[in-house]
């Protein structure tokens, strides 16, 4: 069953950040069940996980609903990633830079090095970047060796937009992006000095920094209309909500 319902979970979890189910959408059992192909218990588990990540919400008496993401929130989410992410890297600080992370973060700041140097203009350039990235955060993490910071962040990867992977490359203002990627690599590269040095509060700082401009960062590219329109296509970009996420209305009784 444990399989099942790990395979069932994640095709849900991509149905959801695919936007099969707008934000608001109700997901009925029998529906659900039939979509993955599994019985209702398992698809009621898989409803249970996703509520569990924050992709779904419980309505009372009426089921699960799909969640939808004003761009405040997601930005609010990045800062929370960003706060475990500082604490990992006050930690491997402490504990000293195991050397395949090290190794890992090195490759990750050359990579970004040659792409800076050479712009970053075509898909399979902004697609790099945005592997680039997410190996970097990834390295920072398992650097510190502490599976609680693992999990609570790897639940967080799976909100719209959070991941360090999720990058907003503005077609229309290419300089914008270009300055905003040249700023966090520079970020990245003062990130491994202090991890290097050992200096635990330096690098928690710096990262926790990081963060803060990417989550600023978001809040400004969201606002723009043709960004936003971008974002919409990545995956988890359906789920975003003007203002308030929206509510199914309440049946009146009696």
């Amino acid at each position: 069953m444990s399989v099942q319902l790990d395979s069932a979970t994640r095709r849900l979890r991509e149905m959801l950040l695919a936007g099969c189910y707008p934000p608001g959408a109700r997901l009925r059992e029998v529906g659900v069940a039939q979509s993955l192909g599994v019985s209702r218990t398992i698809a009621r588990l898989a409803m249970s996980a996703m509520e569990h990540e924050g992709l779904l919400t419980r309505e009372r008496n009426r089921g699960f609903a799909a969640r939808g993401f004003t761009i405040a929130e997601i930005a609010d989410a990045i800062e929370v990633r960003g706060e475990l992410e500082a604490m990992a890297a006050r930690l491997a600080a402490e504990r000293g830079l195991p050397a395949e992370a090290e190794r890992r973060l090195d490759h990750a700041l050359a990579e970004a090095e040659t792409m800076l140097a050479g712009g970053i203009a075509s898909e399979a350039c902004r697609r790099r970047w945005a592997e680039m990235n997410a190996d970097f955060h990834r390295a920072l993490v398992e650097a510190a060796q502490n599976r609680a910071i693992a999990i609570a962040i790897g639940q967080m990867l799976h909100l719209p937009l959070v991941a360090p992977a999720a990058i907003i490359f503005d077609r229309g203002d290419p300089a914008t992006t270009a300055r905003q990627l040249a700023r966090a690599h520079g970020d990245h590269r003062a990130i491994l000095e202090a991890l290097r040095a050992r200096q635990g509060h330096r690098a928690e700082a710096l990262t926790r920094e990081h963060a803060f401009r990417s989550a600023q960062n978001r809040r400004r590219n969201l606002a723009d209309p043709a960004a936003l329109a971008l974002a919409r296509q990545m995956p988890g970009g359906g789920l975003i909500v003007a203002g308030d996420p929206p509510s199914r209305p309440r049946r009146r009784r009696g």
